[in-house]
């Protein structure tokens, strides 16, 4: 199983525990040969041309596996990979069935000549599944430590935005923190930036920019994450510009049982869509209810609730297959 070791190493690692949970033995590996920038901009810039360099890796963990045999290698994400890299997987276990699951949109990670040689190939991305052969919609999820989050929040934020800092992000958090702490709400924020590197460089290219007080080089903690949820109310989400996918933090939301507040209007085309739970803002005029934010997370049916955990990812991306 190749995943992300990132800030977002924590999603890889539940879906290979729900694995485990179910029986099976897996080998879990970084889908980077690092998680430094060099390589991170190597890989973007050049692995098309010369796909031997992500290949070199591959063949390092070939050979640390080359006394067994796989029934499946799931690649999550997976921006590195090409259809050499997979191709050499095939030769190397050939029985396995390869599996891929896209967490980003391809417009950003642009993996889809891959999709022909998976035998099953899922998005997160609607838009992405419907324009690409051979991709299914399937969306993300939570993790279970969400499921622990206390039912009733101490009454000390009212809404939180947790998340990175990134294209104009940092305009609209100002503007959300400003209208929302008008409006008499309290507001908590964590926003976390890779690298001093990349604070310098934003602070010049996307002046004036947030001040370095207000930003964190550590990507926070799920732990830390469902202790500011236990004092919190409803989080707030930002996807990116002409995104219709939903992030993460839609499901985290359902699964915490905390009022969702987000800027994009296609989660209302979802199963779970509950505008007592879940309010759509519009950047131009931002407005919140109070009555929105006091009244109680009316639940979500367990149905639904699995559908979007990570034992309902397991079934969908292993079913029939």
């Amino acid at each position: 199983m190749f995943s992300p070791y990132g800030a977002t190493k924590h999603y890889g690692e539940a879906i290979k525990e729900e694995l485990e949970k179910r029986g099976a033995i897996v080998r879990g590996y970084d889908e980077r040969p690092s998680q430094n920038s060099i390589t991170k901009i190597v890989i973007r810039l050049f692995k098309k041309r010369i796909p031997q360099i992500f290949d070199r890796y591959i063949s390092r963990v070939i050979a640390e596996n080359k006394e067994g045999q796989f029934d499946y290698i799931l690649i999550c994400r997976g921006e590195a990979f090409t259809p050499l890299t997979i191709q050499h997987l095939r030769k190397a276990f050939p029985t396995a069935k390869v599996l891929l699951y896209f967490w980003d949109i391809l417009r950003c990670a642009d993996v889809r000549f891959n999709i022909p040689h998976a035998d099953r190939a899922m998005s997160f991305d609607p838009q992405d599944a419907e324009q690409n052969d051979g991709l299914e919609f399937r969306p993300t999820f939570f993790v279970n430590d969400y499921l622990e989050v206390k039912d009733n929040p101490e009454n000390k934020n009212d809404v939180c935005f947790i998340g990175t800092l990134h294209s104009n992000r940092h305009k609209i958090i100002k503007r959300i923190e400003k209208s929302f702490t008008d409006q008499g709400f309290k507001f908590y924020k964590y926003l976390y930036i890779p690298s001093p590197l990349v604070y310098i460089k934003d602070s010049i290219v996307k002046f004036p920019y947030i001040s370095l007080s207000q930003v964190h080089f550590n990507p926070i903690s799920v732990k830390d994450t469902v202790k500011v949820l236990n004092e919190t109310k409803a989080i707030f989400d930002v996807n990116y510009t002409a995104q219709k996918s939903l992030s993460t933090r839609a499901y985290e939301a359902m699964a915490a049982r905390r009022k969702y507040i987000t800027t994009n209007p296609e989660v209302k085309t979802y199963d779970f869509y509950n505008p007592n739970n879940i309010a759509v803002v519009d950047l131009n005029k931002i407005e919140l209810s109070r009555k929105f934010i006091e009244t109680p997370f009316e639940a979500v049916p367990e149905d639904i609730l699995y559908h979007y955990s990570v034992a309902g990812l397991i079934d969908n991306l292993f079913e029939g297959i």
